[in-house]
């Protein structure tokens, strides 16, 4: 028991500054105003570790997999497994806010206030994929062109050979330190988040915690229809019938280790473990697993889905339609496939869906409290949609070794 409040002390370090600075932000809006300073200046120095944070981590990962030979083998032949979880849970996801709002009927109604005024004008597509001069690259900002120009370095570091090892070993090494760096920032997150939310509340409002408890709310339900009604289809349609009773009985230790430790990379030996009783191919589930355990995660997509879909009401845009509604689910993909590749990288998500939403980047902070209140069963699902992957990818392996 000790071991498992250990894992979760930063969870609930978070969760009680930012109740403590909804109740300051509720009760006392003036003395809200004067520590607004504060959350201001932890927002800044945590986007300031992004940028260096996404440049290293995307460098070294796209190095990593140009060196072992894994863009083509390996990554290429997943994508389509991580294609179908994607879509089953942003697709669920979006269809439980059409049926429950998360902000109910509350909306801020100033969608102006909140946009970035980096935003405006200028090709929509052209600005969120590029930048025209080099030095703009490096702004919380523009991310996605960051993203792209890192993994270009980290592939000519890895067809540069010998000279591009030293390279490698220049990312390595910032990597790590932007990492221990933003761990002990995190030790001041509990003081930041609550200050910059106490403002917030007494801004907005206290119908914005209504909205997290819709929220909370809403995810576990989700949680529960992706765990036992979404992902056993998907293994029945993968694998037969016949697999589903063993996906139940053999999940359960990894899950269990991921409930404990907080975390899906702590279950990735019990996962693909599973994955193995399960009938799934060794070598399918010893590469698929830990690549969908970095990269997959189909509970982030799903809460991503309502983080979006969150700061989009409270901007007063609409949701509903065929075309929002590919909007919402594209940005929750990135945004979740951005925040598996990068180290520690859920800020780095949340920044994106700003980024593309075009609302101001301290809006981060509203949607990191959501990340938050959810992360236990956000880690269920992430945890559990490496072994639906593996199932998808060995069944279309035996269709190729067949013919």
């Amino acid at each position: 028991m000790n071991g498992v409040l250990k894992n979760y002390r930063g969870t609930i370090a978070m969760i009680a500054g930012v109740i403590a600075g909804a109740a300051v932000g509720a009760l006392w809006p003036s003395a809200a105003h004067f520590v607004k300073p504060v959350g201001d200046i932890f927002l800044n120095l945590l986007f300031a570790l992004v940028v260096p944070m996404v440049f290293f981590s995307i460098s070294l990962a796209f190095f990593r997999m140009k060196a072992r030979k894994q863009i083509g083998s390996v990554l290429l032949r997943t994508l389509l497994s991580f294609a179908v979880i994607w879509l089953c849970c942003g697709i669920v996801s979006y269809l439980s806010t059409l049926m429950v709002s998360p902000l109910g009927d509350f909306a801020l109604g100033q969608g102006a206030e909140l946009k970035s005024e980096s935003a405006a004008g200028g090709n929509a597509l052209t600005d969120a994929l590029s930048v025209s001069d080099f030095p703009q690259l490096f702004s919380k900002f523009h991310l996605l062109p960051l993203i792209i120009f890192s993994a270009l370095i980290g592939l000519g570091a890895a067809c540069a050979g010998e000279k591009g090892e030293r390279a490698a070993s220049f990312f390595d090494s910032g990597n790590e330190v932007v990492i221990k760096a933003m761990k002990v920032l995190m030790y001041a997150a509990p003081l930041g988040l609550g200050c910059y939310f106490a403002d917030t509340i007494a801004v907005i409002g206290s119908g914005l915690l209504e909205g997290y408890l819709r929220i909370l709310i809403i995810y576990c339900v989700l949680t529960a229809i992706l765990l036992f009604i979404i992902f056993p289809l998907i293994v029945r349609l993968a694998r037969g019938r016949e697999s589903v009773r063993p996906f139940f009985t053999h999940i359960i230790p990894p899950t269990v280790t991921g409930l404990a430790t907080a975390s899906s990379s702590v279950a990735m030996p019990g996962n693909i473990e599973a994955a193995e009783k399960m009938g799934i191919d060794r070598s399918v589930a010893q590469s698929v697993v830990p690549l969908a355990t970095n990269l997959l995660k189909g509970g982030s997509v799903a809460l991503d889905v309502i983080k979006v879909v969150f700061l989009m009401t409270l901007c007063g845009q609409t949701t509903a339609g065929l075309l929002p509604a590919a909007g919402i689910i594209g940005t929750a993909i990135l945004s979740a496939l951005v925040s598996g590749a990068v180290t520690n990288g859920g800020v780095t998500g949340e920044l994106l869906i700003c980024s593309l939403l075009g609302v101001r980047p301290e809006m981060a902070g509203i949607i990191m409290i959501i990340g938050t209140i959810a992360d236990i069963p956000a880690t269920l699902v992430n945890s559990q949609s490496t072994v639906v992957a593996a199932a998808i990818v060995d069944k279309k392996k035996s269709k190729d070794n067949a013919k």
